[in-house]
């Protein structure tokens, strides 16, 4: 099992002229792109397990900033030598990628984030998150939550399985609990951002909430909005193909190329 320094831990599959960093969401492991990662050929893909999760589960993996989860992935990626990259991210992994892409606009030379958290966080007391900090390792209640966001549970099962037993507590409780990194906000900073972002979202997604992911992309120059009628939260295990085109007509958008203005981007 590869890993840096740090403790991340990565494949690396495909090869190609340009690198694409696929990071999981909040409880999933690098598995989440296993059906998509095939259809990414002509790419350099460097699969990722978040820091305190799966793989990774030794890694530092302080929650309560997501400044302090992306410093921990972008040392990773200085390990590997990885001077221009993409960023592509699901969830919680979408934001870790936004966080990235506004701290390292002279590496990455684009993002796409796909259902991701907003950047904005959470109100405090904020049912769901409230729900999911009480039940750490509580195998029943993440099993009912994960089939609730789920369209179609028998593919999600590694999500079950790395968030009822793969990720530490420390993310855990630093993520989610009172104060923590889910409550923070990034979203003054998105008029800032220099690197062609893409959200997606899902007509289907029972968890991103849909007026603010829009808000974020309208606050980020040129930033692009891609709607996908038919996906749910975890579209890479369920939509693997259609997540793939979408990854592929984005970035290559960007791919052999200098680094972009997003203002060319289009809304």
């Amino acid at each position: 099992m590869p890993k840096t320094d740090n403790g991340i831990h990565y494949e690396v599959r495909g090869s190609g002229p340009d690198s694409i960093v696929l990071l999981p969401g909040l409880g999933c492991s690098l598995q989440c792109w296993s059906e998509t990662a095939p259809l990414l050929d002509g790419y350099r893909l460097i699969l990722m397990d978040l820091p305190g999760h799966a793989g990774s589960f030794h890694a530092p993996a302080d929650g309560s900033r997501l400044s302090r989860i992306a410093g921990t992935v972008t040392d990773a990626c200085d390990e590997l030598g990885l001077e221009r990259f993409a960023l592509v991210g699901l969830s919680f992994g979408g934001a870790l990628g936004v966080r990235i892409a506004l701290d390292r606009p002279g590496q990455v030379f684009a993002v796409m984030a796909l259902m991701p958290w907003n950047a904005g966080g959470t109100e405090p007391g904020d049912p769901v998150i409230e729900r999911f900090h009480s039940s750490f390792r509580d195998v029943e209640a993440i099993t009912e939550a994960v089939g609730a966001m789920s369209l179609d549970p028998s593919r999600t099962t590694d999500v079950v399985r790395t968030m009822t037993s793969g990720v530490t507590e420390q993310f855990w409780r630093s993520w989610l609990g009172s104060g923590g990194g889910a409550y923070t906000s990034m979203f003054e900073e998105l008029s800032g951002m220099a690197v062609p972002a893409c959200y997606v979202i899902g007509g289907r997604d029972t968890i991103a909430p849909r007026d603010k992911l829009i808000a974020d992309v309208r606050a980020m120059p040129g930033g692009r909005l891609v709607y996908l009628s038919d996906a749910g939260h975890l579209a890479p295990y369920e939509s693997p193909e259609v997540v793939a085109g979408e990854i592929r007509e984005f970035i290559g958008r960007y791919a052999h190329s200098p680094l972009s203005s997003p203002g060319s981007q289009g809304v």
